[in-house]
């Protein structure tokens, strides 16, 4: 499941991403170094914005059963006249990664970002070595466009890195979704 960000939410991101072994993979060892307040008062700041369709947005991943958070997942550079956006995921609590969260979530999420924000494309970028994140996303549909050079800072080992580039459009979604299987 999937929900909208609360107060109280600080905790678990403040936990999250100051782990540097959940964070590792996206290049940030010692992780991301937010205080708790400064999460809280990015949260208070959403909670409060009325925009219909904001540029970007937070949520919260939960098991269905218990409703218990074990992840997050956002959009950015939302475009309206292009009709696009980046996302990310991620399944923070280790002991439930490899579960499947991250399929289903993502799978919601999608369909959602296509039927509500109207996009044409969903677009993403991943560390060249993420290949489990890349496997999940070539199952979802996503195609791998190409590699940029050098994108961006690797703390893991202290210099530049590639990143893949991924795509997804709108009718090879409406073409893949039935056919995903969980």
């Amino acid at each position: 499941m999937i929900r909208q960000l609360e107060l109280g939410d600080e905790e678990y991101l403040h936990k999250w991403w100051n782990t540097g072994e959940l964070m590792e993979h996206v290049t940030h060892t010692f992780g991301t170094l937010q205080s708790k307040q400064a999460i809280k008062d990015s949260i208070q700041k959403d909670i409060i914005n009325t925009t219909l369709f904001p540029e970007s947005k937070r949520f919260i991943i939960c098991k269905r059963n218990n409703l218990d958070p074990i992840g997050e997942m956002n959009y950015i550079g939302w475009n309206g006249r292009n009709q696009k956006c980046e996302f990310g995921i991620k399944i923070c609590e280790i002991d439930e990664q490899g579960k499947g969260y991250g399929k289903d979530a993502l799978y919601h999420f999608m369909d959602f970002l296509f039927r509500f924000l109207n996009l044409n494309k969903l677009e993403l970028t991943s560390m060249k070595d993420n290949t489990k994140a890349h496997n999940l996303y070539k199952k979802l549909g996503f195609k791998e466009i190409g590699v940029i050079r050098e994108a961006c800072f690797d703390s893991r080992e202290g210099k530049f890195a590639d990143v893949v580039y991924m795509d997804l459009l709108k009718s090879e979604w409406n073409e893949v979704k039935n056919t995903i299987e969980f």
